[in-house]
């Protein structure tokens, strides 16, 4: 099997194994380990890939940085799409649970740019002036300059520090609204795909997207995400914000965690300290925690060691120096429950991209170490057990990862574990879970990831054109799947009549391809397929196949016969009901407004009756004697 260029050096020190991993010839992946001035070797997971694209593990020293930039809209939109400002406890969830190595910024935006918290280093000062800052968030802006802010959050990425990892978290609920001009706006809009999106790309930036509300402008929030492998996310309603802006935090800081099950956690002595995040019912009764002694505390009766965030809808306990042991959490059970954890004991598994292209395989791996060094002991490993969680549409499955030498797995009894999920990993979004028992103590990783058979997304969508509203196909690339400068994409175009047209999609702007469809009849259903071909940044050829789409008129579906439940008026029973409830001014009850719907009823059921009898003597005599018999042979 063919691999992609990969240094990897060992070193037997001290009982355990240190490691420098140099990959070579890939555009996507920077993955270079080098000792720092004290000597200490940073330990990441890497992988081993065949012929295809990228690699997917994405290292950095534990010594880097995260660069958080947090962009929130303040349109006036937001009083109906967000009534509650859920935006306040959603940004101070996550800035209370940006880590120590991260420097963190918030801007609002509206008709201007504001920097709600300037940009630091997080530290408890930085938590605490943001906490207070979340609640200056409103509501009254009169556009929704996207541009500017993008442009003002990140005015100082000009390139790429591989030491770095930059990350913009953007919220917003509408379209690109920068003047009452709709030329000024589309020219913003096209300002942000042809200008600010390959700086970003540059700049070694990923872009994180939320939609809150149909009005956003969800296909220039998928470009953000999609040229940067940023996560794309639509919020049904602001419900939903701290647990999206919960989720956009586990992708970019990927934190340690302990398996919380059935509300119980166990806690080992390498642990320096645990944070429970715990979500609840809108203003319920705090959670009230139990120690390994016994001992139980809720948020009104702390121990020193403990610090207590409350909203409404979540709390966020830190313990420093928790007691080993097991831990019980007296809360309803949640799914987006963690217990996060600072620990020289750590669970490093490959960092998965948040978008990836079928047809790649997906070497999956995941390691231990102690004081960021690799725990190769065999006397160790004897008691550890890896599993790799996967949820996909609802069906979970199992995989266990093996330090055998054989398929990924370069060395046998090495520490480090492996898994081939290149036919696992089907299209759709996965939830994948590492799962640690290592018998005296647990980890965990958590990941999130699409699947996708298309290297770009495909919509249909009205454009207005000289003041016209255009059905239009738009088409845009997915970074790392396909080298936008290949790309040739045909869409053939058939109708009712099977008239068949081939039409090339030109390339609009730097990352966007689309084709105008006001050529055909609106009176008409069209189907549209798109041909894809180009080549993978790498060089490696692709081809792909989207639709058919249909767009124009829509064929009306024939109405279902909808058989009511045994306990649901029919609309004639119901009208009448209806209209017995009825009683005159002077508490009469209205005879003739109640007979006229059983008179009407029983016209029809006896007709129904009678033509049923006509129907029936018109049968064979046969068919009169024995009807189940005529019934079973129709």
């Amino acid at each position: 099997m063919e691999h992609n260029q990969l240094n990897t050096t060992f070193k037997e020190s001290n009982g355990y194994t240190d490691m420098i991993v140099i990959c070579k010839n890939d555009s996507f992946t920077r993955c270079t380990l080098k000792k720092n001035k004290l000597k200490i070797v940073v330990i990441t997971a890497f992988l081993l890939l065949g012929w295809h694209t990228h690699v997917l593990a994405k290292t950095q020293p534990a010594t880097a940085t995260h660069d958080i930039r947090i962009l929130i809209d303040v349109s006036g939109s937001m009083k109906w799409n967000d009534p509650d400002n859920l935006r306040i406890p959603a940004l101070r969830l996550l800035a209370n649970l940006l880590p120590s190595n991260a420097q963190a910024g918030v801007w609002t935006f509206g008709r201007h740019v504001n920097m709600l918290v300037p940009l630091a280093s997080v530290d408890k000062q930085w938590k605490q002036r943001a906490t207070k800052a979340a609640g200056e968030i409103r509501s009254n802006g009169l556009f929704t300059n996207i541009e500017e802010t993008l442009q003002k959050s990140t005015w100082d990425w000009k390139q790429d520090n591989p030491d770095i990892e930059r990350t913009i978290i953007l919220l917003t609920d509408g379209l690109v609204d920068i003047d009452k001009d709709a030329n000024k706006n589309r020219a913003s809009r096209d300002n942000i795909i042809n200008n600010i999106v390959p700086r970003l790309a540059r700049a070694g930036a990923t872009v994180h997207t939320i939609a809150l509300s149909g009005e956003a402008d969800e296909l220039l929030l998928q470009q953000l995400a999609a040229s940067s492998n940023g996560w794309y996310e639509k919020a049904k309603d602001a419900e939903g914000l701290e647990r999206i802006f919960f989720r956009m935090f586990e992708k970019t800081t990927q934190p340690d965690t302990l398996p919380l099950i059935e509300n119980k956690v166990i806690v080992d002595n390498s642990i320096n300290e645990m944070t429970l995040l715990i979500f609840n019912r809108n203003d319920v009764q705090s959670p009230m925690i139990t120690t390994p002694k016994d001992s139980v505390f809720g948020r009104n009766n702390l121990p020193k060691n403990v610090s207590w965030h409350h909203e409404s809808r979540y709390d966020l306990i830190t313990i420093t120096n928790p007691t080993s042991g097991t831990w019980h959490v007296d809360a309803d059970i949640d799914p987006d429950n963690r217990v996060m954890v600072v620990t020289d004991l750590k669970l490093v598994t490959t960092s998965f991209p948040n978008n990836i292209y079928l047809d790649d395989k997906q070497h999956y791996f995941a390691l231990l170490t102690n004081e960021d060094k690799i725990i190769s002991k065999l006397a160790f490993h004897r008691f550890v057990d890896i599993k790799l969680q996967q949820t996909h549409k609802e069906n979970q499955t199992r995989h266990k990862l093996k330090d055998d030498g054989n398929a990924a797995d370069v060395k046998a009894k090495d520490g480090t574990y492996s898994i081939n999920l290149s036919d696992a990993l089907t299209e759709g979004q996965h939830a994948l879970i590492t799962l640690v028992d290592g018998v005296t103590f647990k980890r965990e990783k958590r990941h999130l990831v699409n699947v996708y058979a298309s290297p770009a997304i495909i919509s249909i969508k009205p454009e207005k054109i000289l003041d016209e509203e255009i059905e239009t196909l738009f088409a845009i690339p997915r970074a790392d799947m396909i080298n936008p400068d290949s790309i040739n994409m045909i869409a053939t175009i058939s109708n009712s009549t099977s008239e068949i047209q081939h039409i090339d999609i030109p390339r609009s702007s730097h990352n966007e391809w689309k084709l105008p469809l006001g050529n055909f009849s609106s009176k008409q259903q069209h189907s549209v397929t798109i041909e894809i071909t180009g080549t993978r940044p790498n060089g490696r050829p692709v081809e792909s196949h989207v639709g058919p789409i249909s767009f124009g008129a829509q064929t009306q579906p024939a109405e279902a016969i909808r058989i009511p439940d045994a306990n649901e008026l029919t609309p004639v029973a119901e009208a009448a009901a209806e209209t017995a409830a009825e009683v005159t001014n002077d508490n009469e009850v209205n005879w003739v407004a109640i007979s006229i719907p059983f008179v009407i009823f029983n016209l029809l059921f006896g007709g129904g009756i009678l033509f049923g009898y006509k129907k029936w003597k018109a049968r064979p005599k046969s068919a009169q004697e024995k009807p189940w018999e005529a019934l079973a042979h129709e």
